[in-house]
C-alpha cells in the first residue's frame, strides 16, 4: 500500500512538473500552469498522507498532518476547476475560489472533530463534486480530445466516491490502484490536450500573419546573407514580378544598382549585426525589366529560421518623388524655355562664391528690341523666339557652361572651369555668331541682335549679387552701343549707377514741381462693352528729356522712398479730375490708382486717402484702390488693415496682377478686396483650352468670393469674347481702349454718360451683387 501510493504521488509530481515545463514555453496559457501546480500538490497530499498510516488517532502532530494533507487534495481540486474554467475563457480569481476553498476546509475540519471516516466522506464529496464540474466544462461542446479529458475527470471523480465506499479511512487498494491509472492517463491527456491546443493556436498566429503579409498593400521582404528568403505578393508586384511567382533570390545583382550595392551591403551587416537596430531609407531600385524605381523602406533586424535576418518593410514612392521632381524643376526652371531659372542661377552663384572658390564668369545677355516684336507680332511670337534662342544658345555653348533664363528677354550664362578673359571672349563671339543666321517662325524670318555683358569672379565682385550687377552693368552699356555688341565689366561703369542716383534725386523736385500727368485706360462691362470705369497711370514728363517711362521711375521712387510723396501726388491728380468730372455731369465712374506696398508702411495712408475723397466732396466709390497680388502677400500684415479701413468707409479695393503671385484662397477670402484683375499673361494665351480652363477656375473662384473680375491686357477680340465667355465682368486692354489724356478720357466718359443713364448702370453687370464682408 505504501509503495503503491509512493508511487502515484511520485508520478503525479512529474506529471506537474511536465506540466509546469510546458508553461514555461508559453506562459500565454494559465490552465497549464493551473494544472500543474494542481498535480503538485495532490502528489504532496499524498505523501503526506503516507504518515498517516499506520493510523494515529491521538496527537497534535497526526492532526497537522491530516489537516495539511487535506488542504493539499482540496486545493489541488481547486486547482483543477480554476485550470477547466480558465480553458474555457471562464477566468476564477482568487476572491471567488478562497472563501469556497475555506469553507470546505471548514467543514472537513468539522466532520473531523466529530469523526474521521466523516471527514473522509465529506472531502470525497468535495473531490467527486469538483471533478464532475471539471468534466462539464471540458466536455461540454467540446472536441473528441476534450470530450476524452472529460471522461477521466468523471473516472477521477467515481475513483474519488469509491474511497469511502471501500474503505472508511478511504485506503483501500483498488481506490489507489485506480486512482494511479486515472490521475496518470487524466495528466497524460491534459499535456496533450494543452500541447494540441497550443500547437492549433500557433498555426492560428501563423496562418493569420502569412495572410497580413500577403495581402498587405506594403512590401515585405526577408534577407540572409544578401539574398532574399522571402517576399510577399506586394513586394514582387512592385519590382515587376508577377506577384504569385516565386522570388529572386540574388537582391543585390537583380535589383539594386551597381553604385548603390556596397550602401546595400553595409546597411544589410549593420542590421545583422544589431538586435535592436531599426533604419530607414530612401533609394533607387530596378524592376525586373531594369526600370528604375523609388523605393521609401524600413530594416530591422529578424530571426529567421534560427538566423539573423534583415526585415525590409517598402513602398513604391516613385509618384511622389516624381512629383516632388517635378515641383523641384518648376521652381528651378523656366516654363518657357526649359531652361535653369533666376532662382536656380541665384543659388549656383551663392554655391559658387565662396572665399578661395575657383575662378568662373558670368555672361549677361539680352535681346535687343524684343519688346518691338511682342508689340508688332504678338506674343505667341515672341515666345517663340525667346524658344528658339534658348535652343541654339543650348547647342553652341561649351559643355562647362550653364545657361539660364532670367526672365523676359534676358538670359545668363555661367562658366566655370577656371575661364580666362579670352575663352570667355571667345564664347561671347560664338553667342554673337550664332545670331547671324535669321529665326524662322510662322513663315517668317526674324533677324535678332544680342548684348552681352560680362563679370568675372573675384575681381568684378565677391557675391552673387554684386557679380549680377556687374554684368548687368557691362550688358546695358552693350545695350548703348549699334548692333551687336560684348563688353567687359569696367569700374568706370559705376557712371551709369551714379546716372541712375541722379536720376533718383531729381525725383522728389519733379514731385515738388508737379512734373508728372497722369492717363486714363477705360475699362469696359463684358458683354455690353459699356464703359465702367478708367485705371489712372502715371506718367513722368522730365523737362529736357522727355517722357520717362514708369518702369525706370517708379522703381526708383521705392528705392528712395519717395513712393509716398509721389502716391500723394497721384490721388490729388485723381481725385481733382475726379472732381472736375462731377462738376460737369454731375455723375463720376471709379477710377483705379495703383499703390504701392511701400504706401502701407504709413499708418495714415487710409485716412488720408479718406480725408482726400472728403476734401474735393467726392463719393467713396469714385477711387478704388489696387495692390498687386505680390505685394498683398509679401506685405499682408501692413497691407490688411489699411484695406479694411478703406473698404469700411465704401472704398473699392483691387488685387491686381492675379496670377503671378502665389495668393491662397485663405488669402483671398482675407483681404476685403472688391475686384480680382487677371494679368495679361493668363489672357495672353487666350482662347487656348488650357489656358481657358486656369481663366475658368479662376473666375469661379471670384464669382464665389462676390468679385468682380478684371481681364487685362485684351489685346484682340477673341481675347475678349473668350473671357466673357469663361466669366470676366470687365475687360481692359489696347483692343476696346488705349490709355487716354484726361480730356480723351473725359470725352468718353461724357459719351458714355449720353447712353446711359447713371453710372450706376454702367457698373451692373460688373459690379459683385453686395460687397464682401469686411
Amino acid at each position: 500500500m505504501t509503495s503503491l501510493m509512493l508511487i502515484s504521488a511520485g508520478l503525479n509530481a512529474m506529471l506537474g512538473a511536465a506540466l509546469l515545463l510546458l508553461w514555461q514555453q508559453d506562459k500565454r496559457y494559465p490552465y497549464v500552469r493551473d494544472w500543474g501546480w494542481s498535480w503538485i500538490l495532490l502528489s504532496m497530499g499524498l505523501t503526506l498522507g503516507l504518515a498517516l498510516i499506520p493510523e494515529q488517532q491521538e496527537g497534535w502532530l497526526y492532526d497537522l498532518q491530516a489537516l495539511t494533507a487535506s488542504s493539499c487534495i482540496m486545493g489541488s481540486m481547486s486547482l483543477q476547476v480554476a485550470g477547466a474554467r480558465n480553458y474555457r475563457g471562464l477566468v476564477w480569481k482568487l476572491r471567488q475560489w478562497l472563501p469556497l476553498f475555506l469553507g470546505m476546509m471548514i467543514s472537513i475540519v468539522a466532520m473531523a472533530g466529530i469523526d474521521h471516516s466523516y471527514a473522509v466522506i465529506t472531502a470525497a464529496t468535495y473531490l467527486l463534486f469538483g471533478c464532475w464540474l471539471c468534466a462539464w466544462w471540458m466536455g461540454h461542446g467540446g472536441h473528441s480530445g476534450e470530450r476524452f479529458v472529460a471522461a477521466c475527470f468523471v473516472a477521477a471523480g467515481l475513483v474519488h466516491a469509491s474511497g469511502p465506499l471501500l474503505d472508511p479511512h478511504s485506503r483501500s487498494p483498488i481506490t489507489h490502484t485506480l486512482g494511479l491509472f486515472v490521475q496518470t492517463t487524466l495528466s497524460l491527456g491534459l499535456i496533450l490536450l494543452s500541447a494540441a491546443r497550443a500547437h492549433a493556436e500557433t498555426r492560428r498566429q501563423t496562418d493569420r500573419f502569412t495572410k497580413l503579409a500577403e495581402h498587405s498593400l506594403q512590401g515585405l521582404g526577408v534577407l540572409q546573407n544578401h539574398r532574399v528568403v522571402y517576399t510577399n505578393p506586394a513586394a514582387r508586384a512592385i519590382f515587376g514580378f508577377d506577384p504569385g511567382a516565386k522570388q529572386p533570390n540574388d537582391l543585390v545583382d537583380a535589383l539594386v544598382p551597381p553604385e548603390l550595392r556596397n550602401a546595400a551591403r553595409d546597411r544589410h551587416q549593420r542590421i545583422i549585426a544589431d538586435p535592436n537596430a531599426r533604419v530607414e531609407w530612401v533609394a533607387t531600385r530596378l524592376t525586373q525589366k531594369g526600370e528604375p524605381i523609388y523605393i521609401r523602406g524600413l530594416s530591422s533586424h529578424l530571426e529567421w529560421d534560427g538566423a539573423p535576418a534583415e526585415l525590409m518593410v517598402m513602398i513604391d514612392d516613385s509618384s511622389r518623388q516624381l512629383a516632388v521632381d517635378a515641383l523641384r524643376r518648376q521652381a528651378l526652371h523656366d516654363e518657357l524655355t526649359d531652361l535653369p531659372n533666376r532662382n536656380f542661377a541665384v543659388e549656383r552663384l551663392r554655391e559658387l562664391t565662396y572665399l578661395g572658390a575657383p575662378r568662373f564668369a558670368l555672361i549677361s545677355a539680352d535681346l535687343d528690341r524684343f519688346q518691338l516684336v511682342n508689340e508688332s507680332l504678338g506674343h505667341a511670337v515672341g515666345d517663340a523666339l525667346l524658344h528658339a534662342v534658348a535652343q541654339r544658345l543650348c547647342k553652341r555653348l561649351p559643355p562647362l557652361a550653364t545657361l539660364s533664363r532670367l526672365g523676359e528677354d534676358q538670359f545668363l550664362v555661367l562658366l566655370e572651369g577656371e575661364p580666362s578673359p579670352e575663352v570667355v571672349q571667345c564664347v561671347a563671339g560664338d553667342m554673337l555668331a550664332m545670331l547671324e543666321s535669321p529665326f524662322a517662325l510662322e513663315g517668317a524670318e526674324l533677324f535678332v541682335h544680342m548684348s552681352l555683358g560680362a563679370a568675372l569672379f573675384p575681381q568684378d565682385g565677391r557675391d552673387g549679387a554684386s557679380l549680377l550687377r556687374a554684368a548687368d552693368s557691362a550688358m546695358h552699356k552693350a545695350k548703348g552701343k549699334a548692333g551687336a555688341s560684348f563688353l567687359f565689366f569696367d569700374p568706370a561703369m559705376n557712371g551709369a549707377a551714379r546716372a541712375r542716383l541722379e536720376a533718383e534725386q531729381s525725383l522728389g523736385k519733379a514731385i515738388a514741381e508737379r512734373e508728372f500727368l497722369l492717363e486714363y485706360q477705360p475699362k469696359f462691362s463684358a458683354g455690353s462693352r459699356q464703359l465702367c470705369g478708367f485705371e489712372a497711370l502715371v506718367r513722368w514728363e522730365r523737362p529736357g528729356r522727355g517722357r520717362i517711362s514708369p518702369a525706370e521711375f517708379v522703381p526708383a521712387a521705392e528705392r528712395t522712398g519717395q513712393i509716398k510723396a509721389l502716391g500723394a501726388l497721384i490721388l490729388d491728380m485723381a481725385t481733382q479730375q475726379l472732381r472736375e468730372w462731377l462738376d460737369r455731369w454731375g455723375q463720376v465712374l471709379p477710377v483705379a490708382i495703383n499703390v504701392s506696398p511701400l504706401q502701407f508702411d504709413d499708418a495714415g495712408f487710409a485716412a488720408r486717402v479718406l480725408e482726400k475723397l472728403a476734401e474735393y466732396k467726392l463719393p467713396p466709390h469714385a477711387i478704388e484702390v489696387e495692390i498687386t497680388e505680390t505685394a498683398a502677400i509679401g506685405h499682408l500684415d501692413r497691407v490688411l488693415p489699411q484695406l479694411h479701413a478703406l473698404r469700411r468707409q465704401g472704398v473699392f479695393c483691387a488685387l491686381d496682377d492675379f496670377g503671378t503671385g502665389q495668393s491662397s484662397l485663405t488669402m483671398l477670402r482675407q483681404l476685403p478686396i472688391s475686384t480680382m484683375k487677371l494679368d495679361r499673361s493668363m489672357i495672353d494665351p487666350l482662347p487656348e483650352a488650357q489656358a481657358s480652363a486656369v481663366v475658368k477656375a479662376t473666375c469661379a473662384l471670384g464669382h464665389s468670393l462676390q468679385l468682380a473680375i478684371v481681364a487685362e491686357g485684351v489685346e484682340t477680340e477673341s481675347q475678349a469674347q473668350a473671357a466673357e465667355a469663361l466669366g470676366c465682368t470687365q475687360l481692359q486692354g489696347y483692343h476696346l481702349g488705349r490709355p487716354l489724356p484726361a480730356a480723351a478720357a473725359a470725352a468718353l466718359l461724357a459719351k458714355a454718360f449720353e447712353t446711359t443713364a447713371s453710372p450706376a448702370q454702367l457698373r451692373a453687370d460688373s459690379m459683385p451683387t453686395q460687397p464682401p464682408s469686411v
